[in-house]
C-alpha cells in the first residue's frame, strides 16, 4: 500500500470514528441529514473519506442511506427503545453469567476499572461538568461491556455490543439532563459490580435486569414527554 493509500484509509478510519462517536452521543438529531460537504467540513475530512465513512456506518443502522439523496441519521422511536430493551434483557443477563464463569484476575481488573471511570464521571457531573452527561453514557457502555467481555460465545458479545450502540442513540443529552441518570444509578452500578467480582452469578443477573428495566422506564417516560418519537 502506497502513501497515498495509507492516508486514505487513515482518513477513512478517522471520519468513521469521529462520526460514530458524535452519533453515539446524541450530537445529531435523529432524522437529521447528513451532507457529505458539512461532515467533510465538521471534522476536517476530505470528501471521498467522509463517503466511504458514510456508507460503513449506514451499515450498522447508525444512520440511513437514502437512494441518489445521500444519508440521514437513523430515527428513533418509543417502540423501537421497547424493542431494543427487550433484547438487551434476552441477552445481556445470559452473557455476564457466562462471563462471571469465566471470570478470571484481568476481568476483574477491567470490571473494577470501568466502574471506578463511571464513578468519577458521575462525580464530575454533579459537579456540573459541561460534558458530563456525554462522558457518563460512554464510560456506562464501557462498564457494561467491562462486565461481559468474559462471555466465551463471541456472537453474543457482537449482539450485545449491537444493541448497546442502538440504545445509545436514546440516551441523548436532552434525554438523560431530565432523568438524572448519575444520581439514580451510581449506587446500582456499585452494587451490581461488588455482585460481580464476588462472582456472584444468579444476584448478578438480577441486579442487571433490574437495573436495564429502571433506566428504561424513566428513558421512555422521557422520551414520550419530549415527543422525540419518530
Amino acid at each position: 500500500m502506497d502513501n497515498a493509500s495509507d492516508k486514505n484509509v487513515s482518513a477513512q478510519l478517522r471520519a468513521y470514528k469521529c462520526i460514530r462517536d458524535d452519533l453515539l452521543a446524541g450530537e445529531f438529531e435523529p432524522g437529521e441529514k447528513l451532507r457529505i460537504d458539512d461532515v467533510s467540513g465538521r471534522y476536517g475530512v476530505g470528501l471521498s473519506p467522509v463517503r466511504e465513512a458514510l456508507s460503513r456506518l449506514s451499515e450498522t443502522g447508525l444512520i440511513v442511506a437514502l437512494p441518489q439523496r445521500g444519508y440521514r441519521v437513523a430515527t428513533i422511536s418509543s417502540d423501537e427503545y421497547t424493542d431494543l430493551i427487550d433484547m438487551r434483557l434476552r441477552l445481556e443477563p445470559d452473557a455476564l453469567r457466562n462471563s462471571i464463569l469465566n471470570a478470571d484476575i484481568d476481568w476483574e481488573a477491567r470490571v473494577a476499572a470501568g466502574y471506578q471511570r463511571l464513578a468519577s464521571t458521575q462525580r464530575n457531573m454533579k459537579a456540573g461538568s459541561t460534558d458530563g452527561v456525554r462522558n457518563w453514557a460512554q464510560e456506562d457502555r464501557r462498564f457494561h461491556a467491562a462486565l461481559i467481555s468474559n462471555c466465551s460465545s463471541p456472537w453474543m458479545l457482537n449482539f450485545c455490543r449491537t444493541i448497546h450502540e442502538q440504545t445509545a442513540r436514546y440516551h441523548r443529552t436532552r434525554i438523560l439532563e431530565g432523568i438524572a441518570p448519575a444520581r439514580d444509578t451510581e449506587d446500582e452500578h456499585r452494587t451490581l459490580m461488588l455482585a460481580a467480582l464476588d462472582r456472584d452469578e444468579e444476584r448478578s443477573a438480577d441486579l442487571l435486569i433490574n437495573h436495564i428495566r429502571s433506566v428504561a422506564v424513566r428513558i421512555r417516560s422521557a422520551l414520550d414527554n419530549a415527543e422525540l418519537s419518530a
